[in-house]
Formats: structure tokens, sequence, C-alpha cells
């Protein structure tokens, strides 16, 4: 998120006129922009194989430049990628909306992507615009990560065994009640004080923004077609409700995510087992030396970004205040999930949730971000190049959602995990840009308590 002026209004012109990329900044999201559909589009996709608009339009050009890079220059670059410039030029604009008939603030899409641009005159519009956004692209998405997050998957949406599977994965390491998730809100804001303060308030405005569209989507019965199929709505009558989101839902959302890509250790009683499994071979001295070449506590053959010297991540303490191994042959296994009853006890259900838990972030783990940052001493220009590859693995609709924010305090476009789009979280402001990657280290601990 980039810094403001200060100034309480913000327009499509001066976001130009703050806009120092000159026209050298792109980015690329596939599948496609739009990953809703009404129930009629998702019949249609089915009987024909029609798309919504802007719902996979990104594949292609993606793809493309695994053959065309040989040939690409600055001209070409665009062929491949979207113009990330601040704006949409007068001719490229496919719609303009003030949601829920705000008049502080507006969302624009241009026609070749449907990417929002949201432009908001006060703080409040801006992230209120922001959750407006959000909720037109993605909230069937929104809506079932935020029950993964709580281990409710399979009442929403259905207890096929990968349903099973995907909420026992994550809620294994994000097992938080609603009042955790409450906890993690206050404490967060008494922490950061006047930022916190500010944060909630975006959060707030972002959370009604995404409950306005609700309202609008149910009104009108142009909302997700999933929400007929899982027996949530009535296609004839209109009948049910889609829950409004409220703060809590964002953290639950939130844990998936980080469950995702920021989720690393945890499993020290595995390898405490291990230890004891290696020493009983080979002896204490020789089995503990065996079990720490596997451990990858610190990899002398990694490739280094840092040219001097080395980060310590993560050191051991000097002087540990508890270290617990178990008894050889002392350690049973407990399940995650005690009772099964109806069609889910049956075995083959079992056995299935069971390996969908297993493998239900393997995609999201294959592969690795990237970056290529060359300062401007070793460019042609003069000028610093960048390109970031944050790998999040492939999802349709993808978990990311492209969007431009402009408001007090805010001048950024870029990328955002559907659902916690806010800021923008990955992508460029006015004169600068970034990005991030995955946290696999050691974060999650394993405690023994004694009872």
């Amino acid at each position: 998120m980039a810094a403001g002026t200060g100034s309480t209004e913000v327009t499509a012109v001066e976001a130009a006129a703050n806009d120092h990329c000159g026209g050298q900044c792109s980015d690329i999201l596939p599948p496609g922009q739009n990953g809703n559909a009404t129930l009629a589009q998702i019949l249609l996709n089915q009987a024909f194989g029609t798309q919504p608009a802007h719902a996979e339009d990104q594949l292609g050009p993606y793809a493309g430049l695994a053959t065309g890079y040989r040939g690409l220059t600055n001209d070409k670059i665009n062929t491949f990628f979207n113009d990330a410039s601040f704006g949409v030029p007068d001719g490229q604009v496919a719609s303009t909306v003030r949601p829920a008939g705000r008049d502080d603030v507006t969302i624009v899409r241009d026609k070749k992507t449907g990417v929002p641009h949201i432009t908001g005159t006060t703080r409040y519009g801006t992230e209120f615009g922001a959750g407006y956004a959000a909720a037109q692209d993605r909230l069937w998405l929104m809506d079932l990560f935020r029950h993964v997050g709580r281990g409710q998957l399979t009442p929403f949406a259905g207890g096929a065994p990968a349903n099973q599977g995907l909420e026992q994965q994550f809620w294994r390491s994000a097992p938080y009640t609603e009042a955790d998730l409450e906890a993690q809100i206050e404490s967060a804001a008494a922490k950061a004080g006047e930022r916190g303060e500010r944060a909630l308030a975006d959060v707030d405005a972002y959370v009604a923004g995404v409950n306005a569209y609700i309202d609008a989507s149910d009104k009108g019965r142009y909302f997700p077609g999933e929400y007929v199929l899982t027996g949530h709505k009535d296609a004839i009558t209109n009948a049910g409700t889609i829950e409004h989101f409220k703060r809590t839902d964002l953290i639950a959302l939130a844990s998936v995510i980080g469950s995702l890509f920021g989720a690393g250790g945890g499993g020290e009683v595995n390898n405490a087992l291990s230890l004891l499994a290696a020493q009983e071979k080979y002896g204490v001295a020789e089995g503990t030396k065996v079990w720490e070449s596997f451990r990858q506590r610190n990899d002398p053959e990694a490739v280094l970004t840092q040219h001097d010297g080395s980060f310590p991540y993560l050191p051991a303490p000097d002087d540990p205040q508890g270290r617990a191994l178990p008894d050889a042959g002392s350690v049973e296994a407990e399940p995650l999930v005690y009772d099964r009853t109806g069609s889910a006890g049956a075995a083959s259900a079992t056995g299935a949730s069971a390996k969908a838990a297993d493998t239900a972030v393997t995609s999201a783990r294959r592969g690795m971000s990237n970056a290529l940052v060359v300062s401007g001493e070793h460019t042609a220009s003069g000028h610093p190049v960048a390109v970031f590859g944050p790998q999040t693995g492939y999802f349709a609709p993808q978990l990311l959602m492209l969007q431009e924010i402009q408001g007090p305090g805010i001048s950024a476009r870029g990328a955002s995990f559907a659902g916690l789009s806010m800021y923008v979280e990955l992508g460029r402001g006015q004169d600068y840009a970034w990005s991030a990657t995955t946290s696999g280290q050691d974060i999650i601990d394993t405690y023994a308590v004694e009872l």
C-alpha cells in the first residue's frame, strides 16, 4: 500500500498524475478476473461450455509467454501482460458503478480484463468499494473459505470426501474458536495503537461493502449460482439467505491463506520419533548427527540472495527452557475426527477424506516463488527492473484478484487475496513495487503439556 498525499479527495486524473511508472508496469493473473457465475451461467457452461465474461481471458496470454518469450521486447510485453498503469483510458471504460448508491466511491472496470479500479473520496468509501468489488468477483470463493477456516465446509457445501479432507487439513493448522478469532482482532488492534484503529475502521468499511453486494445481488437475483446448487437459495422463489460477513470471517479466511502459504513446522512429535529411531540404530552421538543431516536447519548448498554473510533464521536457543522427548514406543496417533455417523462413517468415505486431507495443499507447494531484481546500475535505462512471480498455485477461480485502489492514504494496483483485499498485497505504488514469497520455516510449535 502506497502512502497518499494526505488530501481528502483522490480522482482518476490525480491518480494518473501520481503514476511514475511511465507505462512500464505490467501484471497478469490467470485465468481471469471474474470468479463468480450465476446459476444461468453455470447451466450454460455445462450445456455449451460457455464462460462468463472475463472468466478466462488472461489464461491465453499467460500461457503464450512460455513460447513467446524468445522474441520478447519492451513493445511486446503487453501482448502477454496487462498494462498496470493507474486509471482507465476513456475509450476503455466498460462500466462505472457507485456501489450502494454512494457518492464517495466509484468502481470502474476496463473492457480488456474487467479489473476493478476503485476510486474513493473518503477512506470509508474507498474501503467500502474494495469490499463491494471483491464480492462482485469472488463472493462464493470467499464464502467457502470462511467456512473452511472454521472446519465447517461439509455442512455448508456438502460432505464429499474432498470437502471433508479440505476442512480437516486447514482446521488442523488453525483450530480457532469464535472467541479465539475475536481475540486475534482485539489483540492486533491494541498492539498497533492508532494504526490498529485505522485498520479496524478499514475492515468494517470493507465488510460493509461485501454485505452491500450480497444484498444487491440477492435482490437482483444475480448472486453466484452455487448458492442454489448447494441448497442455500431457491431458484424459483429466491427463498433462503446468504449470510452477511463479519470481522471474524476475515480472520477465518486469513487462517486458510496462512495455512497454504505461511505454515511451517509443527512436526515435532514425528521429528522426535525419528531422532529416537536414529539414536537407537546408530547410537546417541552418531544417531543425532544422522538426524541433524536431514533436519535442514541450515542448508549450506542453498542459493543465497544475501551476498555478504548469512541471515540467522530461527537459531536454536543457547539454553532452551523446555525440551520434551517421548519415551520410545509410547506415542499413539490420535484421529482428527471421532465418531463418524451416516455415510461419512463408511470405510470408503473415511479413507477418501483422509487422503484428501493429506493432499489438500499439495498443489500450492509445488514450485517456488521467484523474483528477478536488477538495480539501475546494471540496466540499459539506468532504472531498476523487477519481475516478480509469487507462486500460489493454479486455481479457478484464482485465490488472488487484481485491483487498483485510489483513495485518501491509499494509491496502489496489484493482487490481493479474495476476502482480504482491503489493501493491495502484491503490486505497485506510485513509484515502487513489491512482492512476497511463502513462509515455510519453523513457525508452528508442538507443546507437551502435563495433564
